[in-house]
Parts: structure tokens; C-alpha cells; sequence
């Protein structure tokens, strides 16, 4: 394996940085796949050694391979491939549909009858109209000003009360996030969120190349000892978290918690950057942290995950001192969100059609909720009967993998909590279901049924 470093390294021109080289010639490794992920690399003393270059060279060049996510280091254990999140997703979750699958991998609305009417109606409205700003336009970097204004109003109904000069539309919640990221942090920096997170988070730290800590989660999500305990200790850029049914473990924070957390990230002068994907789901809903802290905050929020799958379109929104800033990498990302998307958003807000499907999904979620109570019963983790996925945790006879597996054979796809670990934390014994599975209820129940016997049965010996 070194000897492919060392022949790259004797082949350098006059002038070239060597710790350069030899992150170019271990990434050659990763993707021929001479080193495997999970693999484990020779010690800096070691590479130093025989390479026959400096320990502080080495050194630089893991580095900026952990940066890049391609290995991670871990104190007392050594250096280890890990190909980065975006790439391990789609062994996780299925990207594209198999009839015969039922797919609970995927964190989705349940389509129904009433969202092609919708859509087929709203298309029609397009279509008739003559002057069609949302495709010919281009310049409005953070989105026209009336679909701003209907921000606002869909905002309100979230708790929050933002000016139009602090709001920018983006491409869905994901989009949001990132760009609050970008805005505020840089490579090195530290950033919390909790040590089970939705694996967007995850893969934007190996992208953006900062350090990315999880914190002690319970019941309730966050707690905040051991945020106050690590913004005591550490230098802390901000914190990203998901109050209202966290992805995956479907915690709702109270509001004395995010009362309390937005005191300690006041306090400490740590940015909050707060994913609220999953709020306008919930008929009730506390404030969001942001309302608690407009100074240093930043709301992401999209319909996505609440009115229709394909409506890739979102809210970001930002501190008053940072929202040029916020502007300019929006347009550098992506130059702007697509307008036509944020029509169709502003129309459905302003004739009650979003509120109108939400609904529509709160009880089919309710219904399937109710299905993985009956079987599961104390298994069950983490549930909301307006979430979009349930918690699950699995008998002791039974391990994750195996059961993956298992569950895989019979036509049936969940995810394991690996997608959604950060770096150190405990895997649980748990699998994600998600419920807006594109089938229909009774296919649901009749699968939920089978895991339930799977459950029940002890697994065969060859299976580990």
C-alpha cells in the first residue's frame, strides 16, 4: 500500500507541497478501493518512517482527509477509511422504487388522491395564465417579494414572526440548512447537534469541513447539561438541532428545554440553526427555539416533509446582521431558488390548500401510527401520531444487521441508526420506519404485521 505513496511522492516536481501528494495518492487508494472503507491506516510515526518524510507532513495530510471525510481519527484507536455519509446513504435508504417492496427506508409524505388534484388543478392555473414571471425572471437572488410576503404569513403560523429582509427562499429545508452552514462556520470550527442526527447534518461537516460533535439526547431530545457543559469547555460555532420530531428518534422538546437551550446559546454566544422540517406537521406545536433567540438564530422550514414530496421549496430564516451574507452564498449555491416551485408554495398557502393536505396527512399518519402501536407495543421508542416515521427498538434475541437483513428478504426495507450516528455516539438498538410508504394501508399493516413475526422469532445461527 505505501509503496504507492512512495513512488507518488518520488515523483513530484520541484516545489510541489509533499503532504499534498500524499493525500492525493491515499485518495487514489479509497476510490480503487486498495483501502476499504472502515479500514485501518498505519500510524503518522509509521508512514513517517518509512516514507522517509516528516511526522508534521503526515500529520497535515490526515488532516485534510478527516476534513474531507474520507478517513476518521480516533484518539487511542488510530486512523480509519470512512467514505464519506454521501455516499453511504443510498446503502441505508432505497433511491429508487421496487414494486414488490415495501419501503419504510424513506422519510416521506403518504401521497394521495387529493395531492394529484391539486397538482393537476394548479398546473392548469399556470398554464392559463399569460404572464408567467416564476419562469422568465432570474434576478431576485433571495425570492420575489410576494412570495416572501407568503413566507411570512406560513412563518406566523410556525411561531415565528420574521421581517420580509431576514427571510430567503430556498430549494426545501436541506438547502436551508446548508446555507446557514456555509454562511456561519468554517473548516475546523465546532459545531453540536444531537448524537443521533438526520444524516444531511452529518454529510454537510464532511463537505464544509468542520468538526461535528453529537450531544446527550433522552426522551425529549437535547439536554441541556451537556450543551452548557461542552460550550464551557470548547470553543462552540453553533448548534444544529431538530426540536419538533427529530430525524430519527422522533423526540418533541418542551418548551422549558428550548427555553433553556436558547439561554445557554445566548450566554455562550452560540448560533442556533434550528430544522423544522417536520413542525408544520404537528396540530400543536411549542414555540420554536428561534422565536426565543431572533439575534442569533437561524430557522429552516420546507413543505417537503408536510404538503407534497415533490415541493422542493423552503424558508430560511436568518439574524438581521447576517443576511447579506446569507444572500450572497444563496447565490453562489444555487443563484436562486426555483421561483416556480415558490409560486406553487404561495398559491397553496394563500388559498388553504397546504393546510388542507397537512391535514389530510395528519390522520393517514395517525391511522398508521396507531398500526405499529398495536404491534409493537413497549418496543416502540419514539412515536408522535402526526410523525412521518416511528422509533423502534428491536428484541435483544435479534441484531441490527441480521435483522436488516431479514426484513430485506421479505420484501420489506427499514433503515438501521447507522445514517444518523455521529462520530463516537452509542448505536442504539433500533430501526427507523417510515410510514408514508407508497402503498397502500392495508400493505402497511400487513407488513408491519410481518415484523412483528420477525420479531418474535429468533434469528438463524449463520445469519451473524
Amino acid at each position: 500500500m505505501m509503496e504507492n505513496w512512495r513512488q507518488a511522492l518520488d515523483q513530484a516536481r520541484v516545489g510541489e507541497s509533499k503532504y499534498k501528494i500524499l493525500v492525493q495518492a491515499i485518495v487514489a487508494d479509497i476510490e480503487r478501493g486498495t483501502l476499504a472503507d472502515g479500514a485501518r491506516l498505519p500510524t503518522q510515526r509509521e508512514v513517517s518512517r518509512r516514507l522517509e518524510i516528516s511526522v508534521q507532513t503526515v500529520t497535515n495530510a490526515y488532516k485534510e482527509l478527516e476534513q474531507h471525510g474520507l478517513i476518521r481519527c480516533e484518539v487511542g484507536r488510530g486512523s480509519f477509511v470512512s467514505k464519506p455519509m454521501t455516499e453511504k446513504v443510498a446503502t441505508y435508504m432505497l433511491d429508487r422504487a421496487e414494486r414488490s417492496l415495501v419501503d419504510f427506508s424513506i422519510a416521506r409524505i403518504v401521497h394521495t388522491t387529493e395531492h394529484d388534484q391539486a397538482w393537476k388543478e394548479t398546473c392548469a392555473q399556470l398554464a392559463s395564465q399569460d404572464d408567467q414571471p416564476w419562469m422568465r425572471d432570474c434576478r431576485p437572488i433571495a425570492g420575489f417579494e410576494y412570495h416572501r410576503t407568503a413566507a411570512l404569513e406560513w412563518l406566523a403560523g410556525l411561531g415565528l414572526q420574521p421581517s420580509l429582509d431576514t427571510v430567503l427562499i430556498t430549494n426545501g429545508a436541506s438547502h436551508a440548512l446548508f446555507i446557514a452552514l456555509a454562511s456561519l462556520v468554517s473548516p475546523g470550527d465546532v459545531v453540536l447537534c444531537e448524537s443521533i442526527t438526520d444524516h444531511g447534518v452529518i454529510g454537510s461537516a464532511q463537505v464544509l469541513g468542520f468538526t461535528l460533535k453529537g450531544l446527550d439526547i433522552d426522551e425529549h431530545g437535547i439536554q441541556p447539561a451537556h450543551f452548557e457543559d461542552m460550550c464551557s469547555n470548547e470553543r462552540i460555532r453553533a448548534l444544529v438541532c431538530t426540536p419538533n420530531l427529530n430525524n430519527p428518534t422522533v423526540a418533541l422538546m418542551p418548551d422549558s428545554r428550548r427555553r433553556a437551550i436558547a439561554r445557554i446559546a445566548e450566554n455562550f454566544g452560540v448560533h442556533i440553526i434550528e430544522d423544522d422540517v417536520y413542525g408544520p406537521l404537528l396540530r400543536q406545536r411549542p414555540p420554536p427555539i428561534s422565536s426565543y433567540l431572533p439575534e442569533l438564530s437561524f430557522h429552516c422550514t420546507s413543505f417537503t416533509k408536510s404538503v407534497m414530496c415533490g415541493l422542493r421549496t423552503g424558508y430560511l430564516t436568518v439574524p438581521r446582521r447576517m443576511a447579506l451574507r446569507a444572500d450572497s452564498i444563496l447565490r453562489v449555491n444555487s443563484w436562486m431558488a426555483t421561483p416556480l416551485l415558490a409560486e406553487i408554495a404561495t398559491r397553496w398557502i394563500g388559498d388553504g390548500t397546504a393546510q388542507a393536505l397537512i391535514e389530510i396527512q395528519r390522520k393517514r399518519m395517525e391511522l398508521r401510527q396507531n398500526m405499529v402501536s398495536d404491534a409493537f407495543g413497549e418496543l416502540v421508542i419514539g412515536q408522535h401520531p402526526n410523525a412521518l416515521s416511528a422509533w423502534v427498538g428491536i428484541p435483544e434475541h435479534w441484531l441490527l444487521d441480521p435483522l436488516v437483513r431479514e426484513l430485506r428478504d421479505r420484501n420489506i426495507a427499514v433503515t438501521s441508526p447507522d445514517p444518523f450516528l455521529v462520530l463516537g455516539s452509542q448505536r442504539p438498538a433500533a430501526i427507523r420506519l417510515c410510514l408514508g410508504a407508497d402503498v397502500s394501508d392495508v400493505r402497511v399493516q400487513t407488513a408491519i404485521n410481518t415484523i412483528a413475526g420477525v420479531f418474535r422469532q429468533f434469528p438463524q445461527i449463520h445469519s451473524f
